[in-house]
């Protein structure tokens, strides 16, 4: 648990907002209530750089009327309902989470989003500054709006599917999350490590003993590799 955390921490630090610049935030990243400092879906739970703020419903649902205003097909908005369905899976509501998060990704599939080309994909590099006698990192992020959005919104989707008992479909998106790896090391590997581990416990669920044993096992190798972090 200790290499997932740092794992994690890592590859958070090193993701920015990937459309600085533009007034849209990748999902996420909004100004809205997470869960931390509360039970999941206890209302009054806020996350660090939120405190005080209710993690309700009408909190997520006034911010994403809010983003509808940036256009229907726009980051802003695809991002506000990747954060209600997220909350709404927080809270239980998993058909409301399903039914949330299936729009989020239509309207990316739509074509509100393109695919990075392979030839415009440049890993995240970290170059380090030295100077009296301290050392400081700096992350070059080069944004992928597209990938990035999908890596946000199919673990949350996936988790609402497996508790509606959407079994296929939640298969079909754990097979895209898989094929969407990008080339940013750290954080590209965390997110296929979550999909690995989701589909462990799909086909658990789905009484596929054998296929689940491997892809838990594909997720543990992945998660050996953060020892060194």
């Amino acid at each position: 648990m200790k290499q997932i955390l740092l794992a994690i921490a890592f590859a958070l630090l090193s993701q920015p907002a990937f459309a600085q610049g533009r007034g849209e935030v990748p999902p996420g990243t909004q100004e809205v209530p997470g869960s931390s400092g509360a039970m999941e879906g206890e209302p009054g739970c806020s996350s660090p750089g939120s405190e005080g703020m209710p993690d309700t419903d009408a909190v997520y649902l006034k911010l994403v009327s809010k983003a509808a205003k940036s256009g229907l097909k726009s980051q802003l908005y695809i991002g506000s309902l990747i954060d209600l369905g997220m909350h709404y899976n927080r809270a239980g509501k998993s058909a409301q989470a399903c039914a949330t998060l299936t729009k989020a990704l239509a309207i990316v599939d739509a074509g509100a989003l393109q695919p990075t080309p392979l030839s415009k994909r440049v890993p995240d590099k970290i170059i380090e500054h030295h100077g009296d006698g301290t050392v400081s990192a700096e992350v070059v992020h080069k944004p992928m709006p597209y990938e990035e959005t999908l890596e946000a919104l199919f673990p949350p989707l996936v988790d609402s599917e497996i508790a509606t008992n959407k079994f296929g479909s939640a298969e079909m998106h754990i097979k895209r999350q898989i094929k969407l790896a990008t080339t940013n090391g750290v954080s590209g590997q965390i997110n296929l490590m979550s999909a690995y581990s989701q589909y462990a416990n799909l086909c658990k669920k789905m009484k596929r003993t054998r296929e689940a044993a491997i892809y838990q096992k594909k997720a543990d190798d992945i998660n050996a590799t953060f020892k060194g972090l």
